[in-house]
Parts: C-alpha cells; structure tokens; sequence
C-alpha cells in the first residue's frame, strides 16, 4: 500500500509474537528489516493474512482481490472499512476486523446499518456494536477505545485495562500484529481477538517509562519480556 512504516510495524509485531515468518506483500520494492520477508504474491505456505494497515490509496483493485483470493484467517484494519471491498471481508470466515470509532462509523455507513457521528456512536458503543454483530454473526469485531469492546454474534467481552499511552500513532499497527500472529498459529478469531487485545494493553502496562513516551518500538520491545 501506500504507507510501509505501519505494515511494517504490524510485521514486525507478528514476527516477534511467535510467527515463525512474516512476508509483507507489496507491487513496490521497498526497504524493509531483514528479519521480514517480501513477495508480490500471497505465499503458499501462509496461514494469515493481515490487511489494511499503511494500504491508503495506491493500489491495484486487482491485486486486492488477488490477495483476498483465499480462504485464509484475516485481519483486518485502518484504511480498508473505507472501501467497498471490506463487504467482501465481511463474508468471509474468520474474520478479525479492528476499528477505531471512525473507522467504525464508515462501516457502519458502508454496510448501511447506520449514518451516524463519531459523537453518537461514542454515546452508544453497545448499541451499535450488537446491531453490526447482529448483521454479521461470523465476524469478530475488536471496536477500539478506552474500553475495548470485542463482540461475536450474541457474545461480548470488555477489556477495561486500556491506557492513554496507547492512543498513539501506531500503537494499532502493533494490536494488529499481534492478532495476526495468533490468527497464523491456530487460534480462532474470537480467541485472537481477546488475548492480542490483553496482550496489547499488558505490554503498555509493563513498560517502565512515561506514557507519553512510548512508542510502537517500544510495545514490541516489551513482547520478549512477558
């Protein structure tokens, strides 16, 4: 896609996680860590997929779909619940999908559940998360927030242990990472969701310097010491 910086993030995040390899796809070549690996296409062996994340508005429709030509576990993030092909996402099998409110509202708007502000789904969280869970029983989705909601057909978890420090550029770069990385080894999505989301805030919880400080390096720095 269009930004690397957040791809590579979520790669490096998965690679640390307990990935065994973490391929970045992309029609560009680009300079990347040593540790990752890069293809045009979706490799054979892979077991994930991770999607959204720096993708932006340079890219081929047709590769898209050559990527999403599988029935491989997904998540998926950021610039994607802006486009028309997240409907395709929405009817797969396995399925994460990581919102932020604002991402969210566009879904919402996307999937013609409701047209509404960031300010009114804020006010009601849960009442919009049901009516998208509702409409689609197979997807999980991880709503973003002070208060994580993560919520699959009828089934709703809360995760209240969310930090400030997490609100910083990249820090969902890093959330993503580690779903996909448990999605990779076998985990089933509600599961990835749940744990990569306690995961992600125990990593802000045990770094030992100021909140304002930390970085998207720093989480995964943190990953080898849990």
């Amino acid at each position: 896609g269009e930004k690397s910086g957040a791809s590579i993030i979520s790669a490096l995040c998965a690679l640390r996680f307990g990935s065994g390899l973490v391929t970045l796809v992309g029609f560009e070549k680009i300079e990347i860590p040593h540790t990752l690996m890069y293809s045009h296409e979706v490799p054979k062996n892979a077991t994930a997929l991770a999607l959204g994340m720096g993708l932006g508005v340079e890219f081929s429709e047709l590769e898209l779909a050559k990527f999403l030509d599988n029935t491989l576990a997904l998540i998926a993030d950021a610039d994607i619940f802006y486009m028309p092909a997240v409907l395709e996402i929405l009817n797969r099998e396995n399925v994460v999908i990581t919102p932020h409110p604002k991402e969210f509202t566009s879904l919402l708007k996307i999937t013609k559940i409701a047209d509404i502000s960031v300010d009114e789904l804020q006010k009601e969280r849960f009442k919009y998360a049901e009516m998208f869970c509702a409409k689609f029983p197979n997807i999980v989705l991880l709503l973003k927030g002070a208060n994580v909601l993560i919520g699959k057909n009828s089934s709703f978890f809360i995760n209240p242990h969310g930090s400030a420090a997490l609100a910083k550029g990249g820090s969902g770069d890093v959330l993503s990472g580690l779903v996909g990385s448990l999605l990779a080894q076998g985990y089933s999505a509600l599961d990835a969701a749940i744990h990569g989301s306690l995961t992600h805030v125990k990593l802000a919880l045990n770094y030992e310097g100021n909140d304002f400080s930390l970085t998207p390096d720093d989480l995964i720095n943190e990953i080898s010491k849990l």
